[in-house]
């Protein structure tokens, strides 16, 4: 994708913000900038940075550690800075002390997430979030793309199935960004916001961008085609089945020495399940589950991803399994991350799937519930998009006018402005003078001009408006629009009859640009 650039990109084009701060980093081996140069060593070089220590998460900043192994601190060989680990061999383990956040005034968050609630790198930041909280640390996420986009599969957890694979009640597959469900967690927990900063060129509903490579963000998640069937193969993670762990396809092959493999892949294409099919397969893990041991099972073949319900399909695969052999399928008796409760009802929020399974009951009312999960609470699932508001009225009645000087009172507030400008006319772009030029030079940012026969229209390639916005804009707080008249938006009126007239939800607010800020405020719900 043309202009893409993930956060920490962003943040290193202007890292002012660090300068003369006592920086940590909490990364890993998928932290890297959009050249591939790691972040740690992007923020090492960045103006007036000092970097004095870095967190890594499960599996460790160097991502050596296989899932659930307890990671020591150590060097870091690269940097020859500390690397303090936020994956030990308890609970408390995976916060940052007192001792570890006591020589930092900033802590920068850049981990990459794959679109699962299961996948712990976004919970161990939000437990960062809580520890700098007490110690009056500042945070910065920079945000990666969810590679699984923007739908959602999968009920939220009840508060009592919260664990490490999930902190938060959240859809297994939850159709947010890193920084989004960090921003969020800390709004609900009543913390301070971490300051997110967004990424360049993307929209949730691009998915992963194109062009832009994907690291394995940990040991068995090496490809996208991995992360696309990891929210149903994780569950297998509970059960006596192997994942495919200890082979080159994890997740994407799952079986045990006592599964017939066509036997499954044949009862499992059956069932007709949407955007996949099964195929035999056979595999030998070098490690965990079976190591050594010939196992026999199904691969997952993904034909059509935006069909495709892969939380669903993992589901009934163990179902399937469950039936066809019952007297060998067993679930996960270990503790699992930490918690002694049965693994599968930490995957899939609660007890009930795993009681109905076990008393033989049908099942396609709860797997039903799970195609469309009902946002619960609402707030936790507020889409975070750019406010759009619309400043209307006569020709020459001063509209630029008032956003030239409304543009540089709502940065001061501390938001990222942006602006459209609309015309049904084709004249020439950014002249001096002009109203896209005047936008621009006012302190939006971006600030686009759109007329019919221009290259950003025929970029556009007739999406709709919204996602265009948050393509392009998904860095602001709000975006003022002239033009666009029948897009159905609140408006700022311009007085008709008096220039000097600004009329805004019903308030007349004449010069006083500062309450018309407060009430722009008060009516999008964003931060004074």
């Amino acid at each position: 994708m043309s202009g893409f650039r993930f956060g920490i990109d962003r943040l290193l084009e202007d890292s002012s913000a660090l300068s003369g701060r006592r920086v940590a980093l909490l990364s890993h081996p998928a932290g890297v900038t959009s050249s591939l140069e790691p972040s740690w060593q992007a923020l090492s070089k960045a103006p007036g940075v000092r970097l004095v220590k870095l967190f890594g998460p499960e599996h460790g900043i160097d991502g050596s550690a296989q899932d659930m192994i307890q990671v020591s601190d150590w060097l870091h060989r690269g940097s020859g800075l500390p690397a303090r680990s936020l994956y030990g061999a308890t609970f408390s383990s995976l916060s940052p002390s007192a001792a570890d956040l006591a020589d930092v005034d900033l802590l920068v968050c850049d981990l990459q997430d794959v679109g699962s609630r299961y996948y712990t790198f976004v919970w161990t930041i939000c437990l960062a979030i809580e520890a700098c909280a007490r110690r009056g640390v500042e945070v910065v996420v920079c945000d990666r793309p969810n590679p699984l986009g923007e739908r959602r599969e999968g009920e939220p957890q009840k508060l009592e199935g919260l664990s490490f694979v999930g902190l938060h009640p959240v859809p297994v597959r939850h159709g947010r960004t890193i920084g989004e469900l960090a921003e969020i967690f800390a709004r609900d927990r009543d913390l301070p916001r971490p300051r997110v900063v967004r990424m360049k060129q993307w929209a949730r509903h691009d998915g992963w961008p194109s062009g832009a490579f994907f690291l394995p963000p940990s040991p068995n998640m090496p490809t996208l085609d991995t992360a696309a069937v990891y929210p149903g193969a994780c569950l297998v993670e509970a059960t006596n089945l192997s994942e495919g762990r200890g082979t080159t396809r994890p997740f994407e092959q799952v079986g045990a020495p006592y599964v017939g493999a066509r036997k499954l892949a044949a009862a499992m294409n059956e069932r007709g399940l949407p955007g996949v099919r099964f195929f035999p397969t056979h595999f030998r893990p070098t490690f965990q589950k079976f190591a050594g041991e010939v196992c026999h099972g199904v691969f997952w073949r993904v034909d059509d991803a935006a069909t495709f319900r892969p939380y669903e399909t993992g589901l009934r695969l163990l179902e399937t399994v469950r039936s066809l052999w019952p007297a060998d399928f067993r679930w996960r008796a270990e503790p699992y991350e930490f918690e002694s409760r049965p693994a599968i009802d930490l995957l899939t929020g609660s007890s009930e799937f795993r009681q109905r399974l076990d008393a033989g009951e049908n099942l396609e009312d709860f797997y039903a519930r799970q195609e469309s999960p009902q946002p619960d609470p609402v707030s936790f699932y507020a889409e975070r998009r750019p406010a759009l508001l619309g400043v209307a009225g006569d020709h020459d009645s001063g509209k630029t006018t008032l956003l030239e000087r409304l543009v540089p009172q709502l940065r001061a507030r501390g938001w990222k402005v942006g602006a459209v400008k609309h015309t049904p006319h084709d004249v020439e772009d950014d002249v001096p003078g002009k109203d896209s030029f005047r936008h621009r030079a006012a302190g939006a940012e971006p600030a686009a001009f759109l007329r019919p026969s221009s290259a950003t229209l025929r970029r556009n390639g007739g999406e709709s408006l919204d996602v265009w916005i948050e393509r392009e804009f998904g860095d602001c707080e709000i975006v003022l629009v002239e033009g666009f008249h029948a897009l159905p938006i609140d408006r700022i009126e311009v007085g008709r009859a008096r220039t000097r007239s600004v009329e805004f939800g019903g308030r007349e607010f004449g010069e006083d640009l500062a309450a018309l800020g407060e009430a722009i405020a008060r009516h999008f719900g964003l931060d004074p």
